[in-house]
């Protein structure tokens, strides 16, 4: 594929407010916790900046609110060089918020706070936005947006990753299976990956290539009759929130659009997750192209 041909993320961009606590309180329960950050998030938007880093073209196809939180976020997004061209700013709407809770090893739980900025409206995507593009990548947030972008895409002659989070899942099973059996990739974590096992939706992906990331323990790729496995990078995590965002951009940038093998693709990938869990927030830390590829180099000498 060509290099300067960018690639179509849509989903949701948002503002993340991150409260450091000790523990996670239960119901009737009350603990201290201290805000700590406010940097601006979302599954779309996350890969659009990580792709942005490792040198590939990214065009964002999102909505926000007019609010300030909805100028925070696309001035953010804008001083990456995301093209922004098609991101809608929705009159009299909040932006789409997260609350990230985040523990003393960097791991983190989140309670989304959606409104009607928190993806676009199917009719707004444009045929025209898909032309000259080289690969979409979007969510399952909302089926009707996945079903018209994948539909689009196919018109265009572009090649489809989807990135599945278990909370994103409809209870209808049929929106599923229609976007497994029509895009070229699936990411997902593990705990998606027994849920979609526990829906008996395994059987829906046939050949179709699938990316599973397991957290320290790294990753793996499984196509038809193919099954590779990369260890985790070693790191001591800040914060691990869109670390699954970043490993997508990256092994979007490397195996899809650069043709590197699985195997190559999955350690790159691993690497630009792991150094971007260095700082607070899901885009202050995402590594350049030249970054990941020095860590890669040092790590292969030790």
């Amino acid at each position: 594929m060509n290099e300067a041909r960018p690639v179509l993320c849509i989903g949701d961009t948002d503002v993340d407010l991150f409260i450091e606590v000790a523990t996670l309180p239960g119901f009737d329960q009350k603990i201290d916790g201290r805000l700590v950050a406010r940097t601006p998030g979302g599954m779309a938007a996350n890969v659009a900046v990580a792709l942005a880093r490792l040198g590939t073209p990214a065009r964002l196809s999102s909505c926000i609110g007019d609010d300030a939180d909805g100028h925070f976020a696309y001035a953010k997004l804008a001083e990456e060089g995301v093209d922004l061209r098609r991101v809608r700013t929705l009159a009299g709407t909040r932006t789409f918020t997260c609350l990230v809770f985040l523990g003393p090893s960097g791991e983190k739980a989140l309670v989304r706070l959606p409104t009607g900025a928190y993806l676009p409206d199917p009719a707004t995507l444009d045929p025209r936005d898909f032309a000259d593009v080289a690969h979409v990548h979007l969510t399952m947030g909302r089926p009707a947006v996945t079903r018209r972008a994948l539909a689009l895409a196919r018109e265009a002659g572009c090649t489809v990753s989807l990135d599945l989070e278990e909370s994103d899942l409809p209870a209808e099973t049929v929106p599923v299976v229609e976007a497994l059996r029509t895009a070229d990739l699936v990411f997902v974590n593990e705990r998606t990956h027994r849920a979609l096992e526990a829906r008996c939706l395994g059987s829906a992906r046939g050949g179709l290539p699938l990316v599973m990331t397991m957290g320290a323990r790294g990753s793996r790729y499984r196509a038809a009759g193919t099954s590779v496995d990369a260890p985790g990078i070693a790191v001591q995590p800040v914060d691990t929130t869109g670390a699954g965002d970043a490993f997508a951009a990256a092994f979007i940038h490397t195996h899809l659009l650069h043709g590197m093998p699985p195997a190559a693709a999955l350690a790159f990938a691993n690497t630009a997750a792991a150094l971007g869990t260095r700082a607070i927030g899901a885009q202050t830390a995402l590594p350049g192209r030249d970054e990941v590829e020095e860590h890669l180099a040092s790590e292969q000498k030790d």
